[in-house]
């Protein structure tokens, strides 16, 4: 979701799977063709994310979760009906509270795809206010997905966000990139050393609410920044509860908000293999000792625990001492694997 590697777009096919898949037009392309693009089966999502650097997985999450947790949303961002109702209170509110990444774009005009600084707007970071939501971060369908993806039971979490649209706050339409700024040196684009970012649909990211653009890929292995390849362009819409992944070396842009009053929310979840220490954007350390984060950390098992680092139970690092400082950082927690796990 982060901007680098700009490379300008061609005309384009935009496709989706949200309610009104069947009408033409949709996304950002002339007369686009619709047709679904996701999939429901794991198996065969992880294989196409293999294969083509990208997938939309067709409802990962209950709606009944989603839905859940969503009602602590608008204690983050000013409800849609909110913000458009004319208020100015409710725009200053999600400008002031959200993160915009501290990007640094040249200006551009309100027309055509380019890289705005307002359209970073709309970023809160793990751990949020809500359990719910923090509970939703880890949820254990995306957590199982990624492990299937990427090939490996040991893995992390490196970025972890919610992010809030409204239509009129900018013109969201990007030129296609790539995600080059994950890694400290090149992205080595093989199994055992794959990244996967993601986004966890908390609402209906229907056509006109734009979803993700995707160039169809992949990209040319022995040449995997020189453009988007000549194929068709995907407009991975979905129903809440979706998960879009896809790899740094996927060609991909955001679209404009078109829908009047229109709205589209988010949680960020990227994995990364556990060793590759290369990899990061979120940094949850100077976060764990505020009240979020301890309540959060309390309801873990050792496995969640473990996405952000922390040693699992039978690592050298346990003695009973710090066993006993885990009980007391976090009230609550089950500290039982990690004492029963110890020589």
């Amino acid at each position: 979701m982060s901007t680098t590697d700009a490379a300008t777009g061609v005309g384009t096919t935009s496709i989706g799977n949200g309610p009104d898949a069947d009408t033409t037009s949709i996304g950002n392309g002339p007369d686009a063709d619709a047709e679904g693009v996701g999939i429901a089966d794991l198996d065969e999502a992880a294989l196409h994310w293999q294969e083509h650097g990208w997938v939309l997985v067709d409802g990962l999450v209950p709606t009944a979760d989603i839905d859940h947790a969503v009602e602590d949303l608008w204690d983050l961002y000013p409800h849609p009906d909110e913000f458009h109702g004319g208020d100015a209170a409710h725009r200053s509110r999600f400008v002031g509270s959200s993160h915009d990444q501290g990007h640094n774009f040249d200006k551009a005009g309100d027309d055509g795809p380019a890289f705005r600084a307002e359209q970073f707007l709309g970023h809160i970071m793990f751990p949020y206010e809500s359990l719910r939501l923090n509970r939703l971060q880890v949820h254990r369908n995306v957590v199982h997905f990624a492990r299937r993806a990427i090939g490996l039971d040991d893995i992390r979490i490196y970025q972890a966000r919610t992010w809030g649209k409204y239509t009129g706050v900018t013109n969201y339409e990007q030129p296609y990139h790539q995600d080059r700024n994950h890694n400290v040196v090149p992205d080595r684009l093989e199994p055992g050393w794959w990244n996967l970012e993601g986004f966890l649909y908390l609402s209906d990211v229907e056509p006109d609410v734009a979803p993700t653009e995707l160039a169809g890929g992949p990209a040319d292995p022995a040449r995997p920044y020189d453009g988007p390849p000549e194929s068709r362009r995907i407009s991975a819409a979905g129903t809440r509860g979706s998960f879009l992944a896809y790899r740094p070396d996927t060609w991909h842009r955001g679209v404009d908000l078109r829908r009047p009053g229109g709205s589209r929310f988010l949680m960020s979840a990227s994995f990364k293999p556990g060793s590759a220490d290369w990899i990061g954007y979120d940094n949850v350390q100077p976060v764990t000792v505020g009240r979020p984060w301890i309540q959060f950390a309390a309801t873990c098992t050792p496995d969640e625990l473990s996405l952000f680092g922390a040693p699992v139970p039978g690592h050298p690092y346990w003695t009973p001492e710090l066993v006993d400082a885990l009980e007391h950082r976090y009230p609550g927690i089950d500290a039982s694997p990690w004492r029963d796990a110890l020589d």
